[in-house]
């Protein structure tokens, strides 16, 4: 009996190995790369900007390690044309603010009159985009409390750093109109406008380091105001879509602290007509070689795997990358 029940038990094991390997078959039969070749999309950003270098080395990663596919980053317009393209189909890919994701699922702020869009995708989110604001060095402004009855400037109407001036200062239950002068400066403004005296105060909502504020640093002696306290906390709790950021001393020349403050963040989208396998091995792929895009730009260097699986996803993630995440530990 002993040993009938001992070939039995071996017997098990075979048909359990056996069945295990079936189903790693399955599952790659599942999630197989496509036959031809098959080219990924990425709608970014400017040319000047951070998001073509995410593009680009997402398209780098694809076409090293993704069998059967060609992938190429375009320019345009920035976030919302970028899911004008993923519900079109121009785009496979596009890099879209998570302030601009959050309202287009919700039919919120932008979206708030065409309603909430459908059929659309997070995969993974990537760097913060920090708010910098900024003073001259003999200014006397250190915390966001400094800038109380001085002259702001908060960016292009419609800009994301207006969006975000002016929330700031809603959480900080000031009102613009207790401000002197409330600017709206466009970049090349923004130099004179600090430079010149002729605000105390400028907004720069950026991905960093950034060619602008290290052109203004050039100019001028500036410093760099933390954005941090209750008011920060209220606006976080209330806008979902906003993080704790920091702009570490070493990003610019001549910092001497880390400053606390708050932004968006990059988030990788897709739309419905991205299939399982494309979206599994996408993330795969990125998150397995985070080392390579960490390379690739100064803003990238902390990214980690954690946040971008977690960070800035209002919109409903795609079933491939939320397989992939939940395999490696970084969804529930």
């Amino acid at each position: 009996m002993l040993g009938q029940g001992a070939t039995e038990t071996a017997e098990g094991g075979a048909w359990r190995r056996c069945a295990v390997a079936a189903a790693m078959v399955m599952a790659t039969a599942v999630f197989a790369p496509p036959a031809g070749a098959e080219t990924l999309t990425i709608g970014t950003g400017s040319n000047r900007g951070v998001y073509i270098q995410l593009g680009k080395a997402i398209c780098d990663i694809v076409k090293r390690e993704m069998r059967g596919y060609a992938c190429k980053a375009v320019t345009s317009k920035g976030s919302i044309d970028n899911l004008i393209g993923l519900k079109k189909g121009t785009y496979d890919l596009g890099i879209v603010q998570s302030d601009i994701q959050y309202h287009a699922v919700n039919g919120t702020g932008t979206f708030a009159n065409i309603g909430a869009l459908k059929g659309i995708y997070s995969l993974f989110s990537a760097h913060p985009e920090s708010l910098a604001v900024v003073t001259k060095k003999d200014s006397g402004i250190r915390t966001i409390d400094d800038m109380k009855g001085r002259r702001i400037d908060i960016g292009k109407v419609k800009s994301g750093t207006n969006a975000t001036m002016r929330l700031l200062f809603e959480a900080m239950n000031e009102p613009l109109s207790n401000f002197p002068l409330v600017a709206n400066l466009d970049i090349k403004q923004q130099y004179e406008g600090i430079c010149k005296r002729r605000v105390d105060t400028s907004a720069f909502l950026a991905g960093h380091p950034n060619s602008n504020v290290r052109k203004l640093i050039e100019l001028c002696d500036i410093n760099f105001v933390q954005v941090r306290g209750d008011a920060v906390d209220r606006l976080l709790a209330s806008n979902p879509y906003y993080v704790r950021a920091i702009i570490s001393k070493d990003t610019y020349d001549q910092m001497k602290d880390d400053i606390e403050t708050i932004g968006l963040v990059a988030t990788v989208m897709t739309s419905d007509k991205m299939d399982a396998a494309t979206a599994y091995y996408l993330t795969k792929a990125v998150f397995e070689n985070l080392h390579f895009v960490q390379s690739k730009h100064r803003a990238f260097l902390r990214l980690h795997p954690f946040e971008m699986a977690r960070k800035g996803m209002t919109a409903p993630r795609h079933p491939g990358a939320a397989q992939y995440l939940r395999e490696v530990g970084r969804l529930p």
